[in-house]
């Protein structure tokens, strides 16, 4: 839903024109100043930021250029404040849909505008209503703690969401990618015990494999020697488990006719499935980050 926020008229101004959000700035207008950083926080769009100003009963949007403009002398009369008033809510009502109404001004101008607002169906929120005007800074400074922590705690959902897109089928490429990239920031994630166990299954893969591909080398070393003829090279590029291999029916036949060779694979497929199953392993450790992610 769209909102726009109403705030009134600085009494502290510049003598020399300026936009709107720095004109109503000043030393003298702790106030609006800190509503003005508000705005500020939530990158609250401009465009839907309206200044109430009693000279000249003016509507003033948040960048348009306001020329200097003698203080009013008396506290503003109620027929001054009904008038500017509706013509507000003249302008909202032109606003379609209608909009959710921020007010930030005191009750000379909060006052009408709350009952036009009810009379016409427009929702509206009197932020700082009932706080003594020496606290009012303080009360815009609270609410714009809380929307940095706020927009913190958002960045953070963004960023753990990003992680847990980076895994994929659970592979150790996907884990590698996670700790290279977002270990050192594993504390804003809470996931510091999870960034570990990532890298001591990393580095037991990374073992692993280099014991594989050593044992894969010794393999063809001693293949060149006793498969002459390609037979033994064609039959174990089938098998890629002991299982098939051990179920193959020629399996005696051919452990019989190239002993040293197929003791080597034997070996090879071995330390395979223990690159495999610390594969498995690394897919679990990240399954358990995307689960501490999503707390």
């Amino acid at each position: 839903m769209r909102r726009i926020a109403l705030i009134t008229e600085s009494s502290a101004r510049p003598i020399e024109a300026k936009p709107a959000y720095l004109f109503y700035q000043g030393k003298q207008s702790r106030w609006i100043n800190a509503v003005i950083s508000y705005m500020e926080a939530r990158e609250f769009p401009r465009k839907d930021i309206y200044f109430l100003s009693f000279h000249g009963q003016q509507i003033i949007g948040y960048e348009d250029i306001v020329t200097p403009y003698p203080k009013q002398k008396y506290h503003p009369r109620s027929f001054e404040a009904e008038s500017l008033a509706k013509k507000t809510v003249d302008l909202i009502l032109k606003m379609n849909p209608l909009p959710f109404v921020e007010i930030h001004a005191g009750r000379t101008i909060a006052d009408p505008l709350k009952r036009l607002f009810e009379k016409h169906n427009i929702m509206y929120r009197i932020y700082g209503d009932g706080v003594p005007l020496g606290t009012k800074p303080s009360y815009y400074e609270h609410l714009i703690d809380e929307e940095n922590k706020e927009r913190k705690q958002k960045g953070i959902q963004r960023e753990k969401w990003k992680i847990t897109s980076l895994i994929g089928n659970g592979s150790p490429e996907d884990a590698s990618k996670i700790v290279t990239t977002f270990g050192e920031a594993a504390h804003l994630y809470n996931i510091e015990s999870n960034i570990q166990e990532l890298k001591d299954y990393l580095g037991r893969y990374n073992r692993k494999m280099k014991e594989a591909n050593k044992a894969r080398r010794e393999m063809e070393e001693v293949m060149q020697e006793e498969d002459s003829t390609g037979i033994l090279n064609r039959f174990i590029s089938q098998h890629q488990t002991l299982a098939e291999l051990h179920a193959h029916h020629d399996f005696e036949l051919i452990k019989y006719q190239y002993g040293k060779s197929m003791a080597k694979f034997i070996l090879y497929l071995i330390k395979l499935n223990y690159v495999q199953l610390t594969s498995n392993k690394i897919g679990e450790a990240l399954l358990r980050t995307q689960i501490a992610l999503m707390k």
